[in-house]
């Protein structure tokens, strides 16, 4: 019996430690991300380096309904590994970057099944690449992150 209980609590151990120390997913700190889109935000694009910095505005907000900007199209990405919606919202950027976006708008992040992997990241949205820098600040909120 006490076998079992030990075994347990190993394998519970054992799953938090490969989790990276995020057994429900990364908490997010909007304060936070409030912070950096502040720092990254609009004296930057007044220069227009924001279309070659490399990162990319992940957003769960949609488009506005005009606007300087170029749809180019759906994305969804996943993990079959550990890890939290942090990684999930990285994934979207790094897909978003491979086809020349700049911001990803609509965005959905979850945890799901994937082997061999009891969860894992995986994300949705809709790749934009915005061409003003008026476009970028309405889309960022308490909610986006830059990637």
């Amino acid at each position: 019996m006490k076998l079992r209980v030990f075994l347990a609590g190993l394998a519970v151990a054992l799953s938090f430690v490969l989790s990276g120390g995020n057994a429900y997913g990364q908490q997010r700190d909007p304060k936070a991300d409030a912070r950096s889109a502040t720092y990254y935000g609009l004296p930057e694009f007044a220069h227009g380096s924001y279309l070659s910095s490399g990162r990319v505005l992940v957003t769960f907000n949609a488009l506005p309904a005009d606007g300087a900007y170029e749809v180019i199209g759906p994305i969804s990405v996943y993990k079959r590994g550990y890890g939290g919606l942090a990684t999930a919202r990285q994934l979207l950027a790094n897909r978003a970057r491979e086809l020349g976006a700049n911001a990803v708008v609509e965005a959905g992040v979850w945890l799901a099944p994937a082997f061999p992997a009891k969860v894992a990241p995986h994300g949705a949205g809709i790749a934009v690449r915005v061409m003003h820098p008026d476009v970028l600040q309405s889309l960022m909120d308490d909610y986006s992150s830059w990637e």
